[in-house]
Order: C-alpha cells, then structure tokens, then sequence
C-alpha cells in the first residue's frame, strides 16, 4: 500500500459515505482515477481489512450501537433500575426513553461485534424485565474522532 491509497483510505476513515469527487480532490487524483484505485483496494480486501466494512470484527474499529429495549411491564421503577445497573457498564455511552414508559434506547459502543454479543449476553438476555430488544442502527466510528484507540 503506497501513501496514495493511505491517503484514500484516511479519506474515508473519517467519512466513509464520502463522495468519490470530493475523496478524489483532497487526495489529488481524477474522480475516475480515484474511482479505480477504491475498487482496487476494496477487491484486495484492503478496506474491508481496514474499515471492517464487510467483516462482523472490526479489529479495534470502535462501533456505536443504537439498540431498543421494550420492557414487560410499563413501570418506571423497573426502567430506573434497568438503566442504573447498564449505564455502569463500559459499553454504554447513552441511554434514553423513546416511546411511553416502556421503550429504552441505548447508545452502546463496542469495540467489534463480539464485544456487543457479549454484552447482549450477559445484560440484555439475562434481565428479567427485557422484553425484547433489536439494534436499530449501527455506526462505525472514524478513527481520528474514536474514544476507544484503534488496534495497532
């Protein structure tokens, strides 16, 4: 990998929706140009290696969960408890109710899917009060903006 498509690649580290032309300008290649040196590192597996994009580990590339949890019952003792015991946990940056008194959203960040699993595992599964809960939306963090170090 030359210094090119590490260019490329910290390009889209910090915005991975980034468009082609404006990834191009900043590194000083054509759009096309820039177009066909992306689709040659995605086809080495030098993205997916980097950026996780594809692979369910995203080795040390902080991930940033947002996970709705419909309780039992609509009491909010049983909440209040729920979110005192999970707001201790590493993982958990956030956590606020959505709908009613008997939806919750966390914001949890892992750094790859493992971790989430394990966290799942061990408090969302094992929780009496848990009805059911789905991620509803997953966002890689960039590595220059992460508060987890990225892997070395």
């Amino acid at each position: 990998m030359d210094a090119l498509d590490k260019k490329i690649l910290e390009q889209l580290q910090i915005n991975a929706k980034a468009s082609m032309s404006s990834i191009a300008e900043k590194v000083g290649l054509s759009e096309p140009a820039c177009y066909r040196r992306v689709r040659q590192l995605r086809s080495s597996g030098v993205i997916e290696k980097e950026m996780a994009i594809v692979k369910p580990k995203t080795m040390g590339w902080p991930l940033s969960m947002l996970v709705m949890i419909t309780f039992e019952r609509d009491h909010s003792a049983i909440i209040n408890s729920f979110l005192a015991r999970v707001n201790k946990e590493p993982e958990v940056l956030d956590s606020w109710c959505v709908t009613g008194d008997h939806d919750v959203v966390l914001q949890i960040l892992s750094t790859d899917m493992e971790a989430f699993d394990d966290f799942a595992n061990r408090v969302l599964h094992k929780d009496d009060s848990v009805k059911y809960f789905r991620t509803l939306v997953v966002l890689k963090h960039a590595k220059a903006n992460s508060p987890i170090p990225p892997a070395e």
